[in-house]
């Protein structure tokens, strides 16, 4: 063999597959929501410049805007407009975004080795795969990565990102929450598809310590995904079920948003 010929590796069993992508799901789901929340907390910072400027700007209403905000709201009060659309905050954004794409594009390889009866999808795979490629060569100036972008969808915007009707889009084509919905399925097929070939698959809130669950004490036990904290302090974290008003209400929200995607 030449040294310029590379050995054919062998695809992983579809077992293995199926496991390693059920990791790859909880990483999208988890940088979907990393992504969301620091987007919205840079939008509300450039909210904020927007009305610092207005405010210092607008001669006639500026000192009564100014007097109510100084009497009402200490300093650094969220309601004052003292957040700053940081640079740091500006590029963590950004950075979210393309380790979305990464961790998207390592479900759709899980995606494809599904069974035919449990297959996904999702509209606008093509285009976050090519993102994904994109950022893979960040340091190409042009190159085939973005040109098949831009010759294959010439609307989308690489590291575009809009907002509109409480709605995030990616690449100014793709909405959030459709990737949210579509992460779902997938983690719900991958599960059956290892159930069917009589895989076990532990609860997500199971401790992965052989014979924890069964100890019976303390009976309190805090589960959950550290990415999903809330920033609140221990003592005021939730530790009763969702009242079943609420969950209806989460569940009819994620039935008329699974609804908008046409292409599963």
């Amino acid at each position: 063999m030449s040294k310029s010929e590379k050995p054919q590796r062998a695809p992983a069993p579809d077992i293995v597959v199926w496991r390693r992508g059920l990791r790859w799901v909880e990483g999208a789901q988890m940088q979907a929501d990393r992504f969301e929340a620091v987007f919205l907390e840079l939008r509300a910072a450039l909210q904020d410049a927007q009305v610092r400027a207005y405010l210092n700007d607008d001669k006639a209403n500026r000192e009564s805007w100014v007097e109510h905000y100084d009497q009402n709201y200490e300093p650094f009060d969220r309601r004052r407009p003292v957040k700053v659309p940081t640079q740091a905050l500006s590029m963590q954004a950004t950075t979210e975004l393309d380790l979305l794409v990464v961790a998207i594009r390592n479900v759709l390889r899980a995606q494809v080795r599904l069974p035919k009866r449990l297959k996904t999808s999702m509209e606008g795979e093509d285009v976050l795969e090519l993102l994904r490629n994109v950022v893979e060569h960040w340091d190409e100036d042009g190159g085939p990565s973005i040109s098949k972008l831009t010759e294959q969808h010439p609307d989308v915007l690489v590291e575009g990102i809009s907002f509109t009707n409480k709605e995030i889009w990616i690449g100014d084509t793709i909405p959030l929450s459709r990737i949210q919905a579509w992460l779902s399925r997938v983690g719900y097929a991958i599960v059956s598809s290892l159930e069917s070939a009589g895989e076990s698959v532990l609860d997500d809130m199971a401790s992965f310590v052989t014979g924890d669950d069964a100890l019976s004490w303390p009976p309190d036990r805090l589960r959950y995904r550290y990415w999903t904290l809330p920033a609140i302090d221990e003592q005021d974290w939730p530790r009763t079920d969702m009242p079943p008003e609420v969950a209806h209400l989460m569940g009819e929200r994620f039935r008329r948003i699974r609804e908008r995607d046409v292409a599963d």
